[in-house]
């Protein structure tokens, strides 16, 4: 068997040995993790300046998907105060037809999304309770979205989640790891009076007393239950639950809306933002028609713009307390945490070129098996150095990639195959003959 024969078999069995590393990476989910935390590694040290994500779910497995991301812009608000010293010459609580009136103002100034803070529900039977009700359902359908609450309690039986509450809920496989960290509820104090529509987003109001006035989101059995401040962010970024991921201990992303910061336990981790941009109206000052001009002077002296969201929760007062974070901070905190912007997508390279490159590692590892041994193990260490310094700028200096396991196993399998079979190769120096091609031996004889 000539060295040539040798080398290429040599160069076979390390290819196949890449071949084999290639099909495992795309296949077995611990060495796949492992590239693409490679990948983020190497992608993160080029751009150290600038902050990013990697799509976890991609199109195409040949290409990654990365997203820069960029800061968030503050968004004024309209805020009608609805406690009882603002709504002082209405009903208090709010009745249907009080709420229906600070609807229509609100949308007739021009706002498209509202956030109810207070748990909209009332008991009551026959024709006129259901008119009442039917009246605020249909002030609220002119809105885009709308956001209303539920208060949440457990009990020592649970209850089955309500139709509407599981509608708006985020699915529990959205969770990367556990989710056994969460506070768990399992029923509703007061049902809602609302009729659940496409454009209503149901959520749990937080309270300090029940120790949720900071959290983001909550558990009721396979389903998560948005906060008020969370729900009013998905809307505002047209979010629906099943876009919502969530790294329990990082983040909660909400598609290409904002990340915001969260803890195991679901908890906002949110640095407080400069005082909301909002201009504040009391209900008794919002709720007739005749008071709509009054309302966009003020706008315009305030804000310059009329707000798209209008959130009815209690009167503000002072932001500077520190012992409960208004829901209007923490929404306009949210609004300015980063989000992805631009879409890059990087491609692997193409099967025949991945063959090739391997093939070429293959071949030059054979065609260095007879070389003596300084040199031979002084070469392999320099394409071992070489390849991975190869394959680092070809991740950083251009939107190419391929994979790093199958290049250093063939390099690593070459290598050992140098070791362990170059003694097996015929020896380069050839014996020298008489002419006519008789041995010595044969001639002395003769």
């Amino acid at each position: 068997m000539t060295p040539w024969i040798i080398r290429l078999i040599l160069a076979l069995i390390a290819l196949e040995v890449g071949i084999c590393v290639t099909l495992l990476s795309e296949g077995w989910p611990p060495l796949r993790d492992r590239e693409d935390a490679l990948f983020q590694k190497l992608l993160a040290e080029s751009r150290k300046d600038e902050n990013f994500v990697i799509e976890k779910t991609q199109p195409d497995p040949r290409t990654r998907v990365v997203r820069p991301l960029v800061s968030g812009d503050p968004q004024p608000y309209l805020q009608i105060a609805v406690d009882e010293q603002a709504a002082a010459d209405l009903h208090y609580p709010l009745e249907p037809e009080d709420w229906w009136g600070l609807f229509n103002h609100a949308h007739t100034i021009g706002c498209r999304v509202a956030a109810i803070e207070e748990p909209l529900s009332w008991e009551g039977e026959g024709l006129a309770h259901l008119g009442r009700l039917a009246s605020l359902n249909t002030a609220l359908t002119q809105f885009e979205k709308v956001v209303v609450t539920v208060d949440l309690e457990r009990l020592p039986r649970s209850q089955p989640i309500p139709s509407y509450l599981r509608a708006s809920a985020i699915p529990i496989s959205n969770v990367i790891g556990g989710a056994d960290g969460l506070r768990h509820f399992n029923s509703v104090v007061f049902p809602t009076s609302i009729d659940f529509a496409p454009n209503t987003q149901f959520s749990f109001r937080p309270d300090e007393n029940t120790g949720t006035d900071n959290l983001a989101i909550v558990r009721w059995g396979k389903h998560l239950i948005p906060s008020f401040p969370l729900a009013v962010a998905m809307a505002q970024a047209n979010i629906p639950p099943d876009e919502v991921q969530i790294s329990l201990g990082d983040h909660l992303r909400l598609g290409d809306g904002p990340i915001v910061p969260i803890d195991e336990y679901g908890a906002f981790r949110i640095n407080r933002a400069n005082r909301p941009l909002y201009l504040e109206r009391l209900a008794v000052e919002a709720y007739s028609p005749s008071q709509i001009g009054e309302t966009r002077q003020a706008i315009t002296e305030s804000l310059g713009t009329v707000p798209r969201s209008v959130v009815f929760a209690d009167k503000q007062g002072e932001f500077a307390s520190s012992a409960r974070n208004s829901i209007l901070q923490t929404i306009a905190d949210i609004d300015t945490l980063p989000r992805p912007e631009k879409i890059e997508r990087h491609r692997r390279m193409s099967a025949q070129k991945e063959i090739l490159l391997l093939g070429a590692i293959a071949v030059t590892a054979a065609l260095i098996v007879g070389f003596p041994a300084f040199l031979r193990h002084f070469l392999y260490l320099v394409m071992l150095v070489a390849l991975p310094a190869l394959l680092v700028l070809m991740h950083t200096g251009s939107e190419q990639w391929t994979l790093f396991a199958p290049v250093i196993a063939t390099a690593l399998t070459g290598w050992i195959l140098a070791i362990r079979m170059a003694r097996y190769l015929p020896s380069r120096r050839r014996s020298k003959t008489p002419s006519g091609g008789r041995t010595p031996a044969t001639a002395k004889a003769n």
